[in-house]
């Protein structure tokens, strides 16, 4: 069956009721999209669902991210599958021929009246949970409930309790002729046993004839190889970032992602808090139990789960190891109604954020899927926070909505591919420290670009203006050790550069923009590169002063190049202003001037026969206290 739905992806033209014809055969499969359509906001009522409707409402782009995720059936559970198989056919031929109740309940009833024997819903409970959300009604789940119970304690049930019990019946009993309680269960719904023998050989035949279509490919599926595997959780990962790019705001996003956490990883609800000041508190845009608000939710408490969490470390909290943990981590649980809390840090989302997680165990965050869901999560995230820099240049050719929203997305994909090989590289190489801190500098650049291209494509509104002006608290010396760091072997050593740093070290953090920051830095030192040629000089200082009679962080980019001539620095910060040429002329310093402008800062430069030097002048707030030091799990190793 999956084999048959990842074919099916390939193709230009996805409709539900195509899609629904497989996942038909898959009952876990089948929950899920059905739980998932009726929490996408489908109406309460308990009207049956139609599984061809549900797929149409999730979407193409969510059903790649389920299908793709769907593990193959485990060999030794093959005979329980088969069995599922022919009680559902004869299920729905009897609902079929007597009307009595809605054919395609009676499928998902015999298909799942036995899926705790072949897809890991081992626990009756979680079944029932899984069974009433893609049925609120809850005939399905009492269907299944009492399909083995004798004929007498079904009487005058629902009709579809009546109808899976008879075929349950007449599939798993060797005697039927001569079974009276299979008799009775013909009587209540008006049925002949002549009747019932013509409804169980068409049904025996669409059984076999299912059957045959699909184990030989699910067979081979599962003795797939870890290359394939690997190339299976790229794939999965691809599908994931695209289902959550295309969310069309931040609401549209909490929804996308608490979705895919649900049908993904059984998490759930979720939510997510930011750093604001000394508290966390929810996040406006991603819903939160109101009363969440009567906490106050501390930063920076060493010992929360939550506080942790918001310093950049994974933590977990569980009921049976309260005593470990503050009293207001358990207050929050119990609001959340949670045994379990998972909280994640999100990385580069504005403020300094929080995910967390209701009932996700600890194996669950260890998985690559998780972390790879968290990557795409937190790019998406931070994108729709930051939008794009303000004011494309007046110079520049006009583009299409339609073709920027196209570009990114196909450079999304590569880049996607791009993240998802460091982390099979990470994992692979997870005992050498050298390599894993190239490799997390790799994957931080990654997000950044796909924030940079995510931007491009999302329209800023004046709430994700003013969310993103807010900013998070960033080690400002951190940010440009990084940096060098980062670009000693690739920019300054191939090109003769000798690199100096003069970092303030009571600088401390200031509430600004992380990645706007390095990206504003990088084109100084790229400009900084070009201007010399032959190599050269190159400063980074920081310290602490004032602009306008106010306290700021001082970084300068000093080099010694030629300096630029007058006419450029006379328009230094407008667009297409340049001594080079190419399709990139006169962009880096008009972006880095507004993206400096949206921190609340100023952009300035000096420059003669000696060389250039930049000066960013930020706001600074808390002046004197070191910001970084303060926060649990900020202070550098």
């Amino acid at each position: 069956m999956l084999a048959k739905l990842v074919s099916s992806l390939g193709e230009d033209a996805l409709s539900g009721q195509a899609l629904a014809e497989h996942i038909g055969f898959d009952a876990a499969l089948s929950l899920v999209v059905l739980k998932c359509a009726r929490q996408s906001g489908a109406s309460g009522d308990f009207a049956p669902a139609r599984l061809a409707d549900s797929i149409d409402r999730l979407g193409t782009d969510f059903l790649r991210t389920l299908i793709l995720a769907a593990r193959p059936r485990p060999l030794e559970r093959q005979a329980a599958w088969e069995s599922a198989i022919r009680v559902a056919c004869l299920a729905r031929r009897i609902a079929a021929h007597t009307g009595v109740c809605d054919d395609e309940q009676a499928w998902l009833a015999g298909l799942s009246h036995n899926l705790a024997d072949y897809a890991g819903f081992a626990q009756a409970g979680r079944l029932d949970e899984w069974l009433l959300a893609a049925d609120p009604g809850g005939f399905v789940a009492d269907a299944v409930r009492f399909c083995r119970v004798s004929p007498a304690r079904v009487k005058s049930a629902h009709p579809l309790v009546r109808v899976l019990q008879l075929a349950a019946s007449l599939i798993y009993s060797v005697h039927v002729n001569g079974n009276v309680g299979v008799r009775a269960s013909l009587g209540s719904l008006g049925l002949e046993m002549a009747e019932v023998e013509r409804l169980q050989a068409e049904a025996d035949y669409l059984a076999q004839e299912a059957i045959h279509r699909y184990s030989g490919l699910e067979l081979a599926a599962a003795g797939t190889d870890d290359l394939t595997q690997a190339y299976a959780s790229l794939a999965r990962a691809s599908a994931l970032q695209a289902y959550l790019d295309s969310a069309t705001g931040l609401e549209s996003l909490a929804r996308r992602g608490a979705l895919a956490m649900q049908a993904l990883f059984g998490v759930g609800p979720a939510v997510v808090l930011r750093v604001e000041g000394s508290l966390l508190v929810p996040a406006a845009w991603w819903p939160a139990p109101a009363s969440l608000a009567a906490l106050s939710l501390p930063a920076d408490f060493v010992q929360s789960a939550l506080s942790r969490a918001a310093g950049g470390t994974t933590a977990f909290w569980h009921s049976a190891e309260a005593e470990q943990f503050p009293v207001i981590d358990a207050q929050a649980a119990r609001l959340l109604g949670a045994e379990t809390l998972l909280c994640e840090p999100l990385a580069g989302s504005g403020n300094a954020a929080v995910l967390v997680a209701v009932n996700a165990s600890r194996e669950t965050a260890a998985t690559q899927d998780w972390k790879q869901f968290l990557g795409a999560l937190s790019s998406r995230m931070n994108a729709a926070l930051q939008g794009a820099p303000a004011n494309a240049p007046a110079e520049a050719e006009a583009i299409s909505r339609h073709e920027v929203r196209k570009a990114v997305h196909e450079a999304s994909n590569p880049l996607t591919i791009i993240r998802n090989y460091v982390n099979l590289l990470s994992a692979k190489f997870a005992d050498n420290q050298e390599t894993q801190r190239d490799l997390a500098i790799i994957g931080g650049e990654i997000e950044r670009v796909a924030g940079i291209l995510q931007g491009l494509g999302a329209k800023r509104d004046a709430a994700s203006s003013a969310e993103a002006g807010a900013g998070a608290w960033v080690d400002v010396n951190q940010v440009i050790s990084e940096l060098v760091r980062m670009s000693l072997d690739t920019l300054f050593l191939p090109n003769k550069i000798n690199v100096q740093i003069d970092l303030d070290p009571a600088m401390g953090s200031i509430l600004s923009q992380r990645d706007p920051l390095k990206q504003v830095l990088l084109n100084l030192a790229k400009n900084a590169v070009e201007a010399m040629p032959h190599g050269g000089k190159l400063v980074f200082a920081t310290a602490r002063g004032e602009r306008d009679g106010r306290n700021c962080a001082v970084i300068t980019v000093q080099d010694s190049g030629p300096g630029l001539p007058q006419q450029v620095r006379a328009q230094l910060f407008q667009p297409a202003v340049s001594t080079k040429a190419g399709e990139h002329a006169g962009l880096g310093l008009y972006i880095s001037h507004n993206l400096v402008k949206n921190m609340g800062g100023e952009i300035e430069c000096d420059s003669d026969a000696s060389g250039s030097t930049f000066r960013i002048y930020l706001p600074m707030t808390d002046m004197g206290q070191n910001r970084a030091a303060q926060q649990p799990g900020s202070q550098r190793k």
